[in-house]
């Protein structure tokens, strides 16, 4: 657990290094679903207190067949098996692209090196996301709505990116244009599993 918490921080630092040090840990893919359970947990509290202030907004553009005004009652609950599986379908996506370019690469260190950098996503997105539901719900900011996407949504989407594509480098031992390519490539694929399920 304390190599987890050193990589953690570390991961903020000196991303390249720490992703390097991961893909040669033994305990990699327990790291990597440590990183989903954290991104659970922080999107569980941070769904659950505006549902309990009865702040939280109705969501829009749903896919599935959930009533608008209870779908993140059920949304907190299905975070993790999402999250898994777009992992899981973002490192197929990668693995089978980068097999045509001779990448060196193994599935499950993409799943853990993918999964470890949601925590990445967890502080700058998902903390910040609690904090709001929080003011909101009392009452200190008002209710931003669907439309409104806050900068660190785009700076927690962009740095994770960019850790997709070091993970991508150190994982296939491809080129850097290449290894962007991959990373592109892996979170369409995971954007299309977060557009049906996760508002």
């Amino acid at each position: 657990m304390i190599r987890f918490l050193q990589y953690s921080a570390e991961l903020f630092v000196r991303p390249r290094k720490t992703l390097g040090a991961l893909h040669g840990d033994s305990h990699r893919v327990r790291f990597g679903i440590f990183g989903h359970l954290i991104l659970a947990v922080v999107y569980f509290f941070a769904i659950s207190i505006p549902l309990a202030m009865d702040t939280s907004h109705l969501p829009e553009f749903l896919v599935l067949n959930i009533p608008a005004g209870q779908y993140y009652a059920y949304e907190r609950f299905f975070i993790l098996p999402v999250g898994i599986a777009a992992t899981i379908l973002t490192s197929g996506v990668i693995r089978l692209i980068a097999r045509v370019w001779d990448g060196q690469g193994q599935f499950e260190d993409h799943f853990a090196l993918l999964g470890f950098s949601l925590i990445v996503v967890a502080v700058i997105i998902g903390l910040p996301d609690l904090v709001i539901g929080i003011l909101v719900g009392n009452g200190i900011l008002l209710p931003l709505g669907w439309t409104f996407i806050g900068p660190h949504v785009w700076l927690g989407t962009i740095w994770y990116i960019l850790l997709m594509v070091l993970a991508v480098k150190e994982i296939e031992r491809l080129s850097w244009m290449r290894s962007i390519v991959l990373a592109l490539s892996g979170f369409a694929a995971s954007g299309m599993v977060q557009f049906i399920f996760i508002r």
